[in-house]
């Protein structure tokens, strides 16, 4: 039996501290595996440093079994890209092509299909992938790249030269912008009472 996807988080001030903490955990929870007879997957299993400009990304060394694990600048956690800095590139450049290629289908399929069924198509393959996760990635300054694919995809939808103006595509769609996506969802996934 593996352990699938165990994550653990742990924070501190002191750098020192941090890997005393990491380390302490990562025995417990590797004894706590043994006794249930499960496997930790030693050579898949990573350690991410989150950092900010104030702060540099410090030697942390931690270890099981006399081995070191695997230091990460950027994970994939629940399908999301995640760097130490927390920039969002990395899942931005990862949805990309995915996007690019809901676009693709769109545009081949057009000729044969009414916009109606464009519509179904671009909410369950391009919109579901753009959506997913946008309350923490939303905010970044590289999701202008999504905003221009989405805009892609609705001119697609509407059968427009990739110069016109979308901003009247999107209220005849009835589908809300990126940017205005974002705020709906951050506002329904983090509610203010």
């Amino acid at each position: 039996m593996f352990a699938d996807d165990t994550s653990i988080f742990t924070k501190s001030h002191d750098i020192i501290q941090l890997q005393s903490n990491l380390n302490s955990v990562i025995v417990e929870i590797n004894e706590w595996f043994q006794n249930n007879q499960i496997t930790l997957n030693l050579d898949k299993t990573f350690f991410i440093h989150f950092i900010n400009k104030n702060i540099g990304n410090s030697e942390i060394k931690i270890k099981i079994e006399r081995k070191n694990i695997t230091t990460s600048n950027e994970i994939k956690f629940l399908e999301l890209i995640i760097d130490n800095k927390l920039s969002w590139k990395g899942h931005i450049d990862y949805i990309t092509p995915k996007l690019n290629s809901a676009c693709y289908c769109m545009k081949a399929v057009k000729p044969f299909v009414s916009q109606d069924t464009l519509k179904i198509i671009y909410y369950s393959y391009f919109h579901s992938i753009m959506a997913y996760g946008l309350p923490f990635w939303g905010s970044s300054t590289e999701s202008i790249k999504i905003f221009k694919l989405q805009k892609r995809a609705i001119r697609v939808m509407m059968g427009c030269k990739s110069n016109q103006s979308c901003r009247e595509l999107f209220t005849k769609l009835r589908i809300l912008p990126l940017p205005s996506q974002y705020i709906k969802n951050t506002t329904i996934a983090f509610p203010v009472y």
